[in-house]
């Protein structure tokens, strides 16, 4: 048992003096053992470094992009919304209205009646077209276009609505003949053409002749949408959308062109 004690403390000794000599520089370097070092790993370079940054956060990389695209679609479509004075609607439930081809000229002609709503020093008239003919002859972009109308009848952007005879029947039948869904408003202009009471007959103004549009087919019409209880887009912006659609109207039926011709202007 003494034996033991006596050679742990040999030992602790020699510990001690080992030490006191690494302290004083007696030990040689050669004699210190060094501690493996751990191999560092190569660096990646070019596209090797890019594939391995995606590896590791394209997670991370998808959910950043598809943020800056939601807020950057955000951001357009409110700088559009500033950029119009009014939102007009132009469907066509067949194929020979030729309302798409006429978008520009409507949208021109339109801004010739309306007033500068939003004081920015210019007018302008957003239209935004869709297809809901049958003839259409593609089941995913039919399909697509209606889910467009549907939006926008959510939305109430547009309270101006420019198509065919049909939209105002389309209208009718999807609320079960319960919901006038444009303004009735043969009795309040008794001296213009309407269908149905509803629809402002285009050929029958001055406006064909500002939208270069002499061809303009008789089933083409201007309606407003109404607001009614229970009915979405019933918002104030939808209000006042609802406004100036029905003051552009009335200066369409009475012939009041409020600004002049683009050429014209300085």
């Amino acid at each position: 048992m003494a034996n033991k004690k006596f050679e742990e403390e040999q030992r602790r000794l020699l510990e001690k003096r080992e030490l006191l000599k690494l302290r004083q520089g007696i030990v040689e370097e050669s004699e210190i053992i060094e501690q493996p070092k751990s191999e560092e790993k190569p660096k990646l370079k070019g596209w090797k470094k890019v594939e391995n940054f995606f590896y590791h956060y394209k997670w991370h990389v998808v959910g950043i992009s598809f943020a800056v695209l939601l807020l950057g679609f955000m951001t357009i479509q409110t700088i559009m919304r500033e950029q119009n004075d009014l939102y007009v609607l132009l469907v066509s439930t067949t194929n020979d209205t030729g309302l798409y081809a006429k978008c520009d000229d409507i949208s021109e002609a339109l801004e010739r009646y309306c007033p500068d709503y939003d004081n920015n020093g210019y007018v302008h008239v957003g239209v935004n077209f869709i297809n809901l003919s049958p003839q259409i002859g593609n089941s995913q972009y039919y399909d697509a276009e209606n889910m467009k109308y549907t939006s926008e009848i959510a939305t109430g952007d547009s309270q101006m609505y420019i198509g065919d005879t049909g939209v105002a029947d389309m209208m009718y039948e999807m609320g079960k003949g319960k919901v006038q869904y444009f303004q009735l408003l043969s009795e309040q202009y008794p001296d213009a053409t309407f269908s149905d009471g509803q629809g402002l007959q285009l050929n029958t103004t001055e406006f064909i002749d500002l939208a270069r549009w002499s061809s303009c087919p008789d089933k083409v019409c201007v309606y407003v949408r109404g607001e009614y209880e229970n009915m979405t887009a019933n918002s104030e912006e939808a209000k006042e959308q609802r406004r100036r659609a029905n003051e552009v109207l009335d200066n369409i039926i009475n012939g009041n062109i409020i600004n002049p011709a683009p050429d014209a202007k300085q």
